[in-house]
């Protein structure tokens, strides 16, 4: 071969290579071109779908179920929206419970996104996960102090002479123990000093709010919620719903004759309540709720929360006490321990405290002694500082706020022979069964070594004890047990969130 016909061969292996390479070149690029078109297309329909999640949970909330239908976005302009023409198609299944699925699916292009969710309509509000839980101050002042279950604070807390506190402890601003130590797990360090169960500035939760009770009394006459003594129905849904009724009320109950709740029940007025309850559900209050002397369970757990919080330990707590009496009481109002006129079982004096509490002049933030914008400069601003949502600021507690709305004499159901609060009530409660929230305080003294089984959640707290003060948390309340499809406690608790999501996937 000559070196002409040489160099034309080498021209055209380099030729052929050269188209080689731009055929691969150009085939790469419209390959990746169509890949990135495929995941914008993905993209897109994830998101169409999602917002037909959005959809169907707005109307679940704003009770406007459709089983289903389809729909397209609309543009929040008029300027062209490529998205506008395709389809969200969403369904709507009821599965019972206040538990609703949802199916959305959109398709762009070639891709169609198909995703699923569980809602829960109106689920028990998270300040329930806790055995103590309080929206402003929260303070353990005192060795005395023992909670067994996790406690938290929307505000600071503070600590003083090394209570106990078996549980996690968690607050919206500091956690101070005034130098002198939290014993138990809330007190734990890891070799570097620093605490393992303390959790400061965590966020904010939500109370729920009782300003409103109408839907409560609507679940009560659905539900058909009842208050039985001795045979005899002294609570028909809701009391205080006819003219003839003052909707005031003493409840007592005795080993043989048990207050018997039964689903959600609504009193308009102050209940004063007492003795042996037996049952599952929750009394609701349009004012105050009077704790006079003990409130104990006739069919209570076999024993307390296994204190050593193990998570299998607990659930296997609830699977045994499910069916054992659990009783909530909700107070729009407060909800007030012993013989506040201080007549029998020792002085209240729960007011040294109590009355330095509740004014909502608290800031931006909603909680006092943050120092933050707006607080206690006298001017309120409803959209932060109307906690309790009535319209209306509230100042410190007085006397007005602790006394029953009109003599105890003149309350349904009042025994014969009492003219006076001190003729029912004593400064000595040492046990109560049960689970206790208020939209404001929690307040008033009880006797030596007192024991709360189950909850206290409130805005303000003043508890008076002696000796010692023990908060043994009932687990079968928390979110674990009463939110979702495999939940097995209901019993009617205040919800502070119309919907949450249970369960995702695509």
């Amino acid at each position: 071969m000559n070196r002409k016909g040489f160099a034309l061969v080498i021209a055209m292996v380099f030729m052929s290579l050269l188209f080689m390479g731009g055929s691969s070149y150009l085939y790469m690029t419209t390959s990746e071109s169509k890949q990135t078109e495929r995941q914008a297309d993905s993209d897109k329909a994830f998101y169409l779908a999602n917002s037909g999640i959005e959809r169907a949970c707005w109307r679940i909330k704003n009770n406007n179920i459709l089983n289903s239908e389809t729909f397209k976005l609309k543009g929040a302009s008029n300027a062209a929206n490529y998205l506008e023409d395709r389809d969200i198609n969403v369904t709507v299944a009821n599965l019972g419970n206040n538990l609703y699925q949802i199916t959305s699916t959109s398709t762009v292009g070639n891709s169609t996104k198909t995703l699923n969710s569980i809602i829960q309509k109106n689920p028990p509000s998270h300040v329930f996960d806790y055995g103590y839980f309080v929206n402003n101050w929260g303070w353990f002042y005192g060795r005395g102090i023992t909670a067994k279950g996790d406690i938290r604070s929307n505000g600071r807390f503070d600590f003083r002479d090394s209570p106990m506190v078996e549980g996690n402890i968690y607050a919206g601003f500091e956690i101070y123990d005034g130098g002198q130590g939290i014993r138990g797990s809330g007190g734990d360090t890891d070799r570097n000093g620093n605490y393992l169960n303390q959790h400061p500035f965590s966020d904010k939760l939500d109370m729920p709010n009782l300003n409103d009770l109408s839907y409560y009394e609507n679940i009560a006459k659905t539900k058909g919620g009842s208050v039985v003594i001795n045979g005899a129905t002294i609570i028909n849904n809701v009391f205080g719903d006819d003219p003839g009724e003052s909707g005031n009320i003493v409840l007592i109950g005795t080993s043989s004759k048990p207050i018997e709740v039964t689903g959600t029940v609504v009193i308009r007025g102050d209940v004063v309540i007492k003795g042996v309850i037996k049952g599952q559900g929750t009394i609701y209050a349009g004012r105050n709720i009077y704790v006079a002397n003990d409130l104990t369970y006739k069919n209570a757990p076999g024993s307390p929360r296994p204190s050593s919080n193990n998570p299998d330990a607990l659930d296997n707590w609830v699977m045994a006490q499910k069916d054992k009496d659990l009783v909530g009481f909700a107070a729009k109002e407060s909800i007030v321990l012993g013989d506040y006129t201080g007549r029998t079982g020792g002085s209240w004096y729960a007011n040294n405290w109590l009355f330095s509490m509740g004014n909502e002049d608290v800031g931006r933030d909603g909680i006092p002694d943050t120092r933050d914008t707006g607080e206690n400069d006298g001017i309120f601003q409803s959209q932060y500082e109307d906690m309790d949502r009535d319209g209306v600021k509230d100042n410190n507690y007085t006397w007005a706020s602790v006394q029953t709305q009109e003599p105890i004499n003149n309350f349904a159901n009042c025994p014969a022979g009492v003219s006076s609060f001190g003729g029912i009530a004593t400064n000595s409660v040492s046990k109560l069964d049960g689970v206790f929230y208020t939209n404001h305080a929690f307040a008033g003294k009880v006797g030596n070594g007192a024991i709360v089984n189950g909850a206290v959640i409130s805005k303000d707290e003043a508890i008076i004890y002696s000796n010692t003060l023990t908060v043994n948390y009932d687990e079968r309340i928390n979110s674990r047990h009463s939110t979702g499809e495999n939940r097995i406690i209901d019993v009617g608790l205040p919800f502070s969130k119309k919907v949450d999501i249970i369960r995702w996937w695509e």
